[in-house]
């Protein structure tokens, strides 16, 4: 047993350098290979304790990811989702240019130009097809569920109820502070109906909601020290006009 023992050790012990260290070399790639591994794991939750921070430009102590609603909503409005951001704000940029800055189009002359198109080649293909005996274009059969269609119908009934509940409140007099909202909205937008029309309005809204949200996410830290500078000196300002 001894003798044994004493070969494998001896064995052990006649292996030369080099081929010890070609051995540990290949254990290299592996430990780099972990190391990696534990810098993106601690990079993501880094990124991940980050985001579940509250949003303190605006004193909540949700994220804004999660204020805009946490879905694919909220990761496209807050670019997460680059490419379908890009190409909304490329269509809504486009659709802008097309229907107000070049003269006779409009959104029903488009859209009628658009179907009558898509109809004439859809048929001239079936034709053909039945002609050549081809196969008929490929044309979805779209359907929509009746528990789709009562869950719309459901969603929408609650908000007209709500909204009549809100116009019963206000004409009895029963909620002051919800008259006072709506008379300050309404002019608000008697105003801006005065300045623009409703499809420019509409145009702004939608590339400020796919623009702001994204950059007050990126420059939270700077437009949160930039306000807190500013009320700081409207305070100030306020102190030495009432002294």
């Amino acid at each position: 047993m001894r003798d044994s023992s004493f070969n494998i050790s001896a064995s052990a012990s006649a292996i030369p350098a080099s081929r010890l260290c070609s051995c540990l070399a290949l254990f290299a790639p592996f430990r780099q290979l972990n190391s990696y591994r534990r810098k993106v794991i601690h990079q993501s939750a880094r990124a991940m304790g980050a985001s579940d921070q509250g949003c303190r430009l605006l004193g909540a102590q949700r994220s804004l990811h999660g204020l805009l609603g946490g879905g694919a909503v909220a990761d496209v409005l807050l670019w997460r989702r680059k490419e379908v951001a890009g190409w909304s704000l490329a269509a809504v940029a486009a659709s802008w240019v097309l229907f107000y800055c070049l003269p006779g189009y409009t959104l029903l002359s488009f859209v009628s130009s658009v179907l009558m198109i898509v109809l004439a080649v859809l048929f001239v293909w079936a034709k053909a097809a039945r002609l050549l005996n081809r196969p008929p274009p490929p044309v979805p059969l779209i359907k929509i569920s009746e528990d789709s269609m009562s869950k719309a119908a459901a969603a929408v009934g609650n908000i007209l109820n709500k909204a009549l509940q809100g116009f019963e409140n206000i004409a009895q007099g029963k909620d002051s502070s919800l008259f006072y909202k709506m008379a300050s909205v309404l002019l608000v937008i008697s105003i801006v109906g005065r300045v623009t029309d409703l499809i420019t309005l509409v145009y702004a809204c939608l590339v400020l909601a796919l623009t702001i949200p994204a950059l007050v996410d990126k420059y939270e830290e700077s437009i949160a020290e930039f306000l807190k500078q500013v009320s700081a000196n409207v305070r100030a300002c306020t102190r030495a006009w009432k002294s």
